[in-house]
């Protein structure tokens, strides 16, 4: 609970600024009201807290993993840290629900089509468009990567060449957790959250993924010491070879979204990838449970999860609107 309470306050806050004297003000409901505010002013969005309190949850489940899982653990110290973990999940998401109390029209998309199509033909190298000066076809990668197959950053900057199924199929990407890799020299080094599975992307984003590798990586000294697959193309600070950094990836994203005119990152085109999943399912019929069967895995979510709800409740909500406007187009006939 003290770290909780650390946590709603802004980084240069301490509770020693909290405890200011107003020895001017003779009123003594006035003073404490002064001091309230002082830490009113002081506390961050609750987004803010969500993700500290999420780091913490993250670092406790790995804390755990550790130094328990190896070995035989007893039931009432498994149950306890279940009850601790799923008490901070449920803070968790009671600081999500109160992000946006507003209802969202169920036709909004989290990248409009004409933007996101916009996208797709900007980043490509050959693109006029294309805003980048260099390092063309490893930015093209990073956005394609991640609209076909749905990972996370995290993720993302983990590939390694050997991930890529450059063989049988030819469309198959490895997405497992690895841990703290040793091989890793990132000082911020990132993490895949969710359970191993394969990503399906399209051949020809494997064949354009290999001319990389054997084309533009290749000509990186220090690329040959890692097997990551993205490298940092620029040398202003002796990094040139080394695996691409989660800021750099930002910074990709940020630059885009300049040009476009339209705030995009990383996780939204995971989003947008649910988006195509959903109708895609229905333009093939698929059915209902099978289609979330196959979302759980192509998203790493295990079977227990709630994740899906998110994009379930859409659906929904759009097959609630088309029932309506039928039956009041029915109430209508017969009027």
């Amino acid at each position: 609970m003290q770290f909780y309470d650390q946590c709603s306050v802004t980084k240069g806050a301490d509770h020693e600024s909290f405890r200011a004297k107003f020895t001017d003000v003779n009123d003594k409901r006035l003073r404490n009201l002064l001091v309230a505010n002082q830490r009113g002013v002081a506390k961050v969005a609750s987004e803010t807290l969500q993700g500290r309190v999420r780091r913490l949850r993250d670092f406790l489940v790995w804390l755990f993993e550790q130094f328990h899982d190896l070995h035989a653990i007893d039931e009432t110290t498994r149950k306890k840290f279940v009850r601790l973990v799923a008490q901070i999940k449920q803070d968790e998401d009671s600081l999500g629900r109160n992000r946006n109390s507003r209802v969202s029209d169920v036709g909004d998309s989290v990248i409009p089509d004409e933007v996101f199509l916009k996208l797709l033909e900007m980043v490509k190298p050959s693109s006029p468009n294309n805003p980048f000066k260099r390092s063309k076809i490893r930015n093209y990668l990073i956005v394609s990567i991640l609209v076909q197959s749905g990972i996370r950053r995290g993720a993302l900057a983990k590939l390694k060449i050997s991930d890529f199924r450059f063989y049988g199929t030819y469309d198959q990407i490895s997405i497992y957790r690895s841990g703290n890799d040793p091989t890793d020299p990132r000082a911020e080094k990132p993490n895949q959250k969710t359970k191993s599975h394969l990503a399906t992307v399209e051949s020809s984003l494997m064949a354009k993924a290999k001319f990389y590798v054997d084309s533009v990586r290749a000509s990186f000294p220090r690329a040959q010491f890692h097997d990551f697959l993205l490298v940092s193309e620029s040398d202003s600070r002796g990094t040139a070879g080394q695996p691409l950094s989660l800021k750099a990836i930002n910074a990709v994203f940020q630059k885009l979204s300049s040009e476009l005119g339209f705030h995009v990152h990383p996780h939204m085109l995971r989003h947008k990838w649910n988006e195509v999943f959903d109708r895609e399912g229905e333009r093939k019929k698929v059915d209902p449970a099978l289609l979330e069967d196959i979302r759980k895995y192509a998203m790493g979510w295990s079977q227990n999860t709630t994740m899906n709800a998110i994009y379930n409740e859409k659906r929904l909500a759009i097959k609630a609107r088309e029932l309506s406007q039928a039956h009041q187009e029915k109430v209508d006939q017969i009027k």
